[in-house]
């Protein structure tokens, strides 16, 4: 662009409109791997699990989830102004981040890890032996619910091995994944005009998804729970426990007028910040941490 300008102050404005068209023509197809790079230096700062852990003093969180969910999607209105995509699981880690740090098991072979919680590698057969582990250990378990076999497995020992006010089970509004795989649906999903339609025409397909796994959990999680899980989640993303094992659904926070009018949105519970909405929980946390030290 700023060689287009000086084109046309040199040979005029034909010369710099079409050296601005070229310059755009060979701008655009680049844009993903720059986008790319930058994403890859900030997973490349990142502090592993096992690193992290050796500096923290506070007992970690931890995060499940399925793999196929890494790629999921901030459709909320703030995540909007990103160069890099912004995803649920950075969300989730920067409002929990008053407990403690957050870590994961990472997904087997991979490379480049997503932005979120630090991952830990282990080999296949100790991948069951490290989640108890951690679980044992956890000031809190925070589970993204999907629909894999190894994240049901890990959801029922939780619910077994540790104290239902310790735990928090997450359903997100997931964006089809014809647009979580590609750059340029991502970039206009999150845009902070045009994706304001898109969002919203999305809304009943992300929404349905919602409320499909939450209906899975129920089925499956109901009976291994002292007290029933409610028939429908309403609006809420989020279901936390009582100290007497009751299930309390978290209900978003209602947004701002000026959020209202940003994002020209009819269905404004997906641009809660997390932080707001689980404000409760990580309070309520810290002073059952709090107390537990005091035993």
């Amino acid at each position: 662009m700023v060689v287009s300008g000086l084109a046309m102050e040199q040979w005029g404005e034909f010369v710099g409109s079409v050296l601005f068209v070229l310059s755009m023509a060979l701008f655009f197809p680049i844009l993903p791997a720059l986008v790319g790079l930058i994403a890859s230096g900030r997973r490349m700062r990142a502090l592993p699990a096992d690193e992290l852990l050796r500096n923290e003093k506070r007992a970690p969180i931890v995060l499940l989830r399925s793999f196929t969910d890494d790629d999921l999607i901030d459709p909320t209105f703030t995540a909007t102004y990103k160069v890099v995509p912004g995803r649920y699981e950075e969300r989730l880690v920067k409002a929990l981040a008053p407990l403690g740090p957050v870590v994961a098991l990472g997904r087997p072979g991979e490379k480049d890890p997503q932005m979120g919680a630090a991952r830990l590698y282990v080999k296949d057969e100790y991948w069951q032996r490290a989640i108890a582990y951690f679980i044992e250990r956890a000031t809190a378990v925070v589970a993204v619910v999907g629909g894999s076999p190894g994240l049901w497995w890990e959801i029922e020992l939780t619910i077994q091995q540790a104290p239902l006010e310790r735990l928090l089970f997450f359903f997100p509004y997931p964006a089809p994944r014809i647009t979580r795989r590609s750059f340029w649906r991502t970039a206009f999903f999150q845009h902070q005009i045009w994706g304001r339609f898109l969002r919203r025409k999305l809304f009943p397909v992300m929404d349905a998804e919602r409320l499909a796994r939450y209906r899975a959990f129920r089925e499956r999680i109901n009976a291994q729970l002292p007290h029933p899980l409610p028939e429908e989640p309403g609006g809420s993303r989020f279901i936390a426990f009582s100290q007497e094992g009751r299930p309390i659904l978290i209900k978003p926070a209602k947004p701002s007028i000026w959020t209202r009018i940003l994002t020209w949105n009819r269905n404004p519970q997906m641009d809660i910040p997390f932080k707001l909405e689980l404000q409760q929980f990580v309070a309520k946390r810290r002073i059952q941490i709090q107390k537990e030290k005091q035993l």
